[in-house]
């Protein structure tokens, strides 16, 4: 055989061997494409965190005190609405685990979070690792929200 058809022989099978290889590069690519994005925008990597939640009745009794786990920048409406059975009328928390506010003597319920009445809309507060949540029905007349 002549150089020249040994030569381009060789120049052929290079390039249906680089064919090959960069099919076989896309076809990684394409696999792997959907678990890197997965890994990257998955939920899972926020960060859990914990916080105790007790409920205080009108006569400042605990009936329920329980860890609840939550990712990091969840809302205290989010992790409250999950954590427990709650009732609502017009953006207001009426009754929580089937304990219910009572409207008639003003008593209603107040969110303390490290010792701290929120004053905010409970989706504007959001929850921090070890904090202390306390919901309690309080006399909103005799000013036992602020204690």
């Amino acid at each position: 055989m002549s150089k020249t058809y040994n030569s381009l022989r060789r120049t052929h099978n290079m390039k249906n061997t680089l064919k090959g290889d960069s099919k076989m590069l896309i076809k990684k690519i394409a696999l792997s494409l959907p678990l890197f994005l997965f890994l990257v925008y998955s939920p899972t990597h926020a960060f859990e965190m914990t916080s105790t939640f007790r409920i205080v009745n009108a006569k400042n009794e605990t009936i329920a005190s329980k860890e609840v786990s939550f990712q990091e920048g969840e809302t205290l409406y989010d992790v409250t609405k999950r954590a427990f059975n709650i009732e609502e009328s017009q953006r207001n928390i009426i009754s929580i685990n089937g304990i219910h506010s009572i409207p008639k003597k003003n008593i209603h319920w107040a969110v303390f979070v490290n010792g701290n009445f929120i004053e905010l809309g409970l989706d504007e507060v959001t929850l921090n690792e070890n904090d202390d949540v306390v919901w309690a029905l309080r006399n909103w007349d005799k000013q036992e929200i602020l204690k």
